[in-house]
């Protein structure tokens, strides 16, 4: 970790410059200025010679701040989403445990993952999966380790970085997550949950996807869009008891203003959106009269599970 400068007032506070930002989070460092004079996303604190220094808590906020951003959300209206966003009190301990102390234990469960990717050691890569959800609840382990991991590959390999990192881990999280989502059980509910993300963003899905196991139903998952026409046949005769659609980004206009609210009519079971979507189009959504179900995060397990008592007004 990087000590403050000689000097800073606040030497109670590890702080970090912003070319160790800019290596922990994939954002170059003249788009972290950008952030700041034109949006107020971020306010570092300053030493004495005016160099930007960036809390713990900072750094979190620029990845979120890239994954709104991933996911289509204009830069000018990030900072009104995260902010009505308060973080898991869990979360918000672990963010001030890690600005007093020098060891963090999301930031090492983090690096000890990208260790096992850096190495393409699959069976070290095995072992740590093993351990994390051992360890971790279901809400740290998506959200605060294996999503910001992934993501952090992402970015690199579209910045110009090796493809190769982010290629194994998002085909190893692929194949482990569809496993424990896919486990069935006869005296459950069955949902019908239908992936509206491209293709290299599944994973995303299938993170949420574990809430709703917390829920005890039963999973039939479809990785893209079928035709309407389809999706009413599918759901016919009672064998799913909701149709579940998950977005991290905007909703195409045509599904939400047509397909949605043609779907929410004809079926006996009841339509929801899950992910960002709820956040984006809060008020479209409402208009076409069907449920948002929120964020993958803890209380997405309640929604599912009230929702399909029938006692969900979200």
């Amino acid at each position: 970790m990087t000590n403050p400068a000689p000097g800073l007032s606040l030497a109670a506070e590890t702080l970090y410059p912003i070319r160790e930002v800019s290596r922990l989070s994939g954002v170059n460092s003249v788009t972290l200025r950008a952030w700041e004079r034109r949006y107020g996303l971020l306010v570092p604190q300053r030493t004495e010679s005016g160099h930007r220094l960036y809390s713990m808590h900072d750094i979190e906020r620029v990845k979120a701040i890239v994954s709104w951003i991933a996911r289509g959300v204009p830069v000018s209206k990030v900072a009104s989403i995260i902010d009505r966003q308060a973080l898991p009190a869990a979360s918000v301990a672990a963010l001030e445990q890690a600005d007093t102390q020098s060891d963090d234990p999301l930031q090492a469960a983090r690096a000890q993952l990208m260790g096992a990717v850096d190495s393409a050691d699959l069976l070290g890569l095995e072992r740590v999966y093993g351990q994390l959800f051992a360890r971790w609840s279901l809400t740290h382990l998506c959200n605060d380790i294996l999503l910001p991991v992934w993501r952090q590959y992402r970015v690199q390999a579209k910045q110009g970085g090796s493809l190769a990192p982010w290629a194994l881990l998002d085909g190893f999280l692929r194949a482990r997550l569809l496993q424990r989502t896919s486990f069935l059980q006869p005296a459950r509910s069955s949902v019908l949950l239908v992936s509206l993300q491209p293709r290299e963003d599944e994973v995303e899905v299938l993170l949420a996807a574990l809430f709703l196991v917390e829920a005890d139903v039963n999973i039939a998952y479809l990785s893209c869009l079928p035709a309407a026409e389809d999706l009413l046949l599918m759901c016919a005769g009672g064998h799913h008891q909701a149709l579940l659609l998950f977005s991290d980004r905007a909703i195409e206009a045509t599904l939400l203003t047509r397909q949605l609210p043609r779907l929410n009519h004809q079926l006996e079971c009841p339509v929801a959106v899950v992910g960002a979507c709820c956040e984006l189009q809060a008020e479209e959504l409402h208009r076409a009269n069907v449920s948002c179900l929120g964020l993958a995060q803890r209380s997405l397990t309640d929604s599912v599970r009230q929702l399909l008592a029938g006692r969900f007004d979200g």
